[in-house]
Protein backbone atom coordinates (compact mmCIF):
# COMPACT_ATOMS: atom_id res chain seq x y z
CA UNK A 1 0.00 0.00 0.00
CA UNK A 2 1.15 3.23 -0.94
CA UNK A 3 1.89 6.11 1.35
CA UNK A 4 2.48 9.77 1.15
CA UNK A 5 3.95 11.50 4.15
CA UNK A 6 2.15 14.42 4.44
CA UNK A 7 4.01 17.64 5.91
CA UNK A 8 1.97 20.73 6.58
CA UNK A 9 3.35 24.15 5.57
CA UNK A 10 5.72 25.88 8.02
CA UNK A 11 4.48 26.68 11.19
CA UNK A 12 3.15 30.46 11.72
CA UNK A 13 3.33 33.14 14.02
CA UNK A 14 0.13 32.84 15.97
CA UNK A 15 -0.50 36.67 15.69
CA UNK A 16 -0.60 36.18 12.03
CA UNK A 17 -3.63 34.49 11.68
CA UNK A 18 -5.37 35.18 14.81
CA UNK A 19 -8.17 33.15 16.70
CA UNK A 20 -10.53 35.63 15.84
CA UNK A 21 -9.63 35.38 11.80
CA UNK A 22 -10.60 31.68 11.89
CA UNK A 23 -13.69 31.86 13.44
CA UNK A 24 -14.91 34.97 10.90
CA UNK A 25 -13.66 32.67 7.97
CA UNK A 26 -16.34 29.72 9.54
CA UNK A 27 -19.22 32.37 9.91
CA UNK A 28 -18.61 33.31 6.35
CA UNK A 29 -18.37 29.61 4.80
CA UNK A 30 -21.18 28.54 7.10
CA UNK A 31 -24.07 31.34 8.05
CA UNK A 32 -26.71 29.35 8.78
CA UNK A 33 -27.47 28.93 12.56
CA UNK A 34 -26.07 25.75 14.86
CA UNK A 35 -28.14 24.95 17.79
CA UNK A 36 -26.74 26.10 21.13
CA UNK A 37 -25.83 22.80 22.07
CA UNK A 38 -23.74 22.47 19.00
CA UNK A 39 -22.62 25.98 18.63
CA UNK A 40 -20.17 25.80 21.70
CA UNK A 41 -18.82 22.19 21.19
CA UNK A 42 -18.11 23.57 17.08
CA UNK A 43 -16.50 26.85 18.61
CA UNK A 44 -14.66 25.44 21.15
CA UNK A 45 -12.97 22.72 18.55
CA UNK A 46 -12.24 25.63 16.34
CA UNK A 47 -10.26 27.30 19.01
CA UNK A 48 -8.34 24.40 19.83
CA UNK A 49 -7.71 23.75 16.58
CA UNK A 50 -6.20 27.07 15.08
CA UNK A 51 -3.96 27.11 18.20
CA UNK A 52 -2.93 23.66 17.63
CA UNK A 53 -2.73 24.51 13.59
CA UNK A 54 -0.70 27.86 13.58
CA UNK A 55 1.31 27.00 17.00
CA UNK A 56 4.99 26.12 16.31
CA UNK A 57 6.80 22.76 14.57
CA UNK A 58 2.99 21.84 13.31
CA UNK A 59 2.76 18.75 11.02
CA UNK A 60 -0.12 17.43 9.85
CA UNK A 61 -0.21 13.65 9.76
CA UNK A 62 -2.93 10.77 9.33
CA UNK A 63 -2.56 10.17 13.33
CA UNK A 64 -3.80 13.96 13.81
CA UNK A 65 -6.64 13.42 10.87
CA UNK A 66 -7.85 10.18 12.72
CA UNK A 67 -8.01 11.50 16.02
CA UNK A 68 -9.82 14.68 15.10
CA UNK A 69 -12.02 13.23 12.93
CA UNK A 70 -13.14 11.08 16.13
CA UNK A 71 -13.98 13.52 18.04
CA UNK A 72 -15.48 15.61 15.24
CA UNK A 73 -17.88 12.69 14.27
CA UNK A 74 -18.38 11.47 18.13
CA UNK A 75 -19.85 15.15 19.33
CA UNK A 76 -21.74 15.97 15.96
CA UNK A 77 -23.31 12.51 15.55
CA UNK A 78 -26.59 13.57 16.12
CA UNK A 79 -26.60 17.09 14.43
CA UNK A 80 -30.23 17.94 13.16
CA UNK A 81 -31.01 18.57 9.52
CA UNK A 82 -27.91 16.70 8.77
CA UNK A 83 -25.76 19.09 8.20
CA UNK A 84 -22.52 17.45 9.88
CA UNK A 85 -20.45 17.53 6.46
CA UNK A 86 -21.28 20.76 5.60
CA UNK A 87 -19.91 22.36 8.80
CA UNK A 88 -16.46 20.37 8.70
CA UNK A 89 -16.00 21.53 5.36
CA UNK A 90 -16.89 24.98 6.60
CA UNK A 91 -14.68 24.08 10.08
CA UNK A 92 -11.33 22.90 7.86
CA UNK A 93 -11.76 25.70 5.31
CA UNK A 94 -11.15 28.24 7.93
CA UNK A 95 -8.10 26.06 9.41
CA UNK A 96 -7.06 25.66 5.59
CA UNK A 97 -7.44 22.26 6.10
CA UNK A 98 -8.36 19.68 2.98
CA UNK A 99 -11.17 17.72 4.21
CA UNK A 100 -11.33 14.88 1.36
CA UNK A 101 -7.25 14.53 2.04
CA UNK A 102 -8.38 14.35 6.14
CA UNK A 103 -11.40 12.18 5.58
CA UNK A 104 -9.48 9.86 3.14
CA UNK A 105 -6.21 9.71 5.32
CA UNK A 106 -8.40 9.00 8.50
CA UNK A 107 -10.26 6.24 6.35
CA UNK A 108 -6.36 4.72 5.22
CA UNK A 109 -5.55 4.39 8.68
CA UNK A 110 -9.10 3.01 10.23
CA UNK A 111 -9.09 -0.10 7.29
CA UNK A 112 -5.42 -1.05 8.14
CA UNK A 113 -5.87 -1.26 11.83
CA UNK A 114 -9.35 -2.76 11.67
CA UNK A 115 -7.40 -6.07 9.92
CA UNK A 116 -4.73 -6.27 12.86
CA UNK A 117 -5.23 -8.30 15.19
CA UNK A 118 -3.18 -6.77 18.84
CA UNK A 119 -1.04 -3.69 19.64
CA UNK A 120 2.47 -5.18 18.21
CA UNK A 121 1.77 -4.63 14.36
CA UNK A 122 0.68 -1.34 15.11
CA UNK A 123 3.69 0.15 16.97
CA UNK A 124 6.18 1.92 14.71
CA UNK A 125 8.60 -0.30 12.74
CA UNK A 126 11.28 0.82 9.98
CA UNK A 127 10.72 -2.88 8.50
CA UNK A 128 7.12 -3.27 8.96
CA UNK A 129 3.95 -2.31 7.04
CA UNK A 130 3.65 1.24 5.00
CA UNK A 131 1.87 2.90 7.83
CA UNK A 132 4.50 1.24 10.26
CA UNK A 133 7.37 3.04 8.17
CA UNK A 134 5.75 6.03 8.19
CA UNK A 135 4.97 6.59 11.74
CA UNK A 136 8.53 6.13 12.39
CA UNK A 137 9.31 8.94 10.44
CA UNK A 138 6.63 10.46 13.42
CA UNK A 139 9.00 9.42 15.84
CA UNK A 140 11.95 10.30 14.60
CA UNK A 141 10.34 14.12 14.29
CA UNK A 142 9.04 13.98 17.84
CA UNK A 143 12.70 13.31 19.47
CA UNK A 144 14.53 15.71 17.08
CA UNK A 145 12.09 18.43 18.67
CA UNK A 146 10.87 19.52 14.73
CA UNK A 147 7.10 18.10 15.49
CA UNK A 148 5.28 18.62 18.27
CA UNK A 149 2.46 16.51 19.86
CA UNK A 150 -0.58 17.41 20.20
CA UNK A 151 -4.41 16.02 21.56
CA UNK A 152 -6.01 15.17 18.20
CA UNK A 153 -2.78 13.04 17.73
CA UNK A 154 -3.21 11.28 21.04
CA UNK A 155 -7.17 10.33 20.28
CA UNK A 156 -6.20 9.07 16.92
CA UNK A 157 -3.31 7.00 19.05
CA UNK A 158 -6.03 5.74 21.02
CA UNK A 159 -8.71 5.00 18.28
CA UNK A 160 -5.85 3.03 16.14
CA UNK A 161 -5.58 0.69 19.30
CA UNK A 162 -9.09 0.22 19.38
CA UNK A 163 -9.52 -0.67 15.83
CA UNK A 164 -7.09 -3.00 16.34
CA UNK A 165 -8.21 -4.70 19.75
CA UNK A 166 -5.75 -3.32 22.02
CA UNK A 167 -7.00 -0.89 24.38
CA UNK A 168 -5.00 -2.16 27.89
CA UNK A 169 -2.76 0.46 29.09
CA UNK A 170 0.32 -1.93 28.18
CA UNK A 171 -0.65 -1.43 24.81
CA UNK A 172 -1.20 2.57 24.98
CA UNK A 173 2.08 2.50 26.91
CA UNK A 174 4.15 0.50 24.22
CA UNK A 175 2.44 2.88 21.54
CA UNK A 176 3.17 5.83 23.06
CA UNK A 177 6.97 4.91 23.69
CA UNK A 178 6.93 3.59 20.14
CA UNK A 179 6.00 7.45 18.82
CA UNK A 180 8.05 8.75 21.33
CA UNK A 181 5.53 10.86 22.82
CA UNK A 182 4.38 10.94 25.95
CA UNK A 183 2.28 8.96 27.90
CA UNK A 184 1.13 11.30 30.78
CA UNK A 185 0.06 13.81 27.99
CA UNK A 186 -1.31 10.96 25.74
CA UNK A 187 -3.58 9.40 28.93
CA UNK A 188 -4.42 13.25 30.13
CA UNK A 189 -5.95 14.10 26.50
CA UNK A 190 -8.06 10.88 26.26
CA UNK A 191 -9.46 11.85 29.61
CA UNK A 192 -10.29 14.61 28.54
CA UNK A 193 -11.79 13.57 25.12
CA UNK A 194 -14.17 10.55 27.17
CA UNK A 195 -15.19 13.33 29.37
CA UNK A 196 -16.64 15.60 26.43
CA UNK A 197 -18.25 12.73 24.72
CA UNK A 198 -19.57 11.70 27.95
CA UNK A 199 -20.49 14.87 28.91
CA UNK A 200 -22.14 15.94 25.35
CA UNK A 201 -24.10 12.63 25.81
CA UNK A 202 -25.61 13.70 28.83
CA UNK A 203 -26.38 16.63 26.94
CA UNK A 204 -28.30 15.08 23.85
CA UNK A 205 -30.40 13.12 26.75
CA UNK A 206 -31.28 16.33 28.61
CA UNK A 207 -32.34 18.10 25.39
CA UNK A 208 -34.54 15.03 24.26
CA UNK A 209 -35.94 14.78 27.44
CA UNK A 210 -36.86 18.00 27.07
CA UNK A 211 -38.36 18.23 23.91
CA UNK A 212 -40.13 15.24 25.08
CA UNK A 213 -41.63 17.08 28.30
CA UNK A 214 -43.13 19.70 25.66
CA UNK A 215 -44.52 17.57 23.31
CA UNK A 216 -45.93 16.15 26.26
CA UNK A 217 -47.28 19.64 27.55
CA UNK A 218 -48.65 20.90 24.22
CA UNK A 219 -50.57 17.82 23.63
CA UNK A 220 -52.47 18.05 27.30
CA UNK A 221 -52.54 22.03 26.01
CA UNK A 222 -54.44 20.84 23.07
CA UNK A 223 -56.65 18.24 24.98
CA UNK A 224 -57.90 20.75 27.41
CA UNK A 225 -58.25 22.96 24.72
CA UNK A 226 -60.48 20.79 23.07
CA UNK A 227 -62.30 19.49 25.92
CA UNK A 228 -63.26 22.71 26.89
CA UNK A 229 -64.65 23.81 23.88
CA UNK A 230 -66.80 20.90 23.60
CA UNK A 231 -68.20 21.58 27.18
CA UNK A 232 -69.00 25.48 26.21
CA UNK A 233 -70.45 23.68 22.56
CA UNK A 234 -68.01 25.06 20.53
CA UNK A 235 -66.74 23.49 17.84
CA UNK A 236 -62.88 23.03 17.06
CA UNK A 237 -60.98 25.94 14.67
CA UNK A 238 -64.03 28.70 15.88
CA UNK A 239 -67.02 26.12 14.23
CA UNK A 240 -70.60 26.47 15.98
CA UNK A 241 -72.45 23.37 16.22
CA UNK A 242 -74.74 22.76 13.44
CA UNK A 243 -78.50 23.49 14.13
CA UNK A 244 -80.68 20.66 15.28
Amino acid sequence: MALSFAVAAAARDLNAVTVADTKSKFLDAYAKPIPALYNTIVQELLVQSHLIKFGAKFEYDKLYALGFLSVYDGVMESFPDGNQDEILGAFLGALEEDKQQMRADAAEVTEWASSLGGVEEVLADASGSAIQQEFVKYASAFSEGSKVYNKFFGVGMFRLLELAKATDPASLEKLSTSLSVPLARVTADLATYKGMLTKMTKAKELMQEIIEEQRKKSAQREAEKAQTNASSGELPNGGTPASA
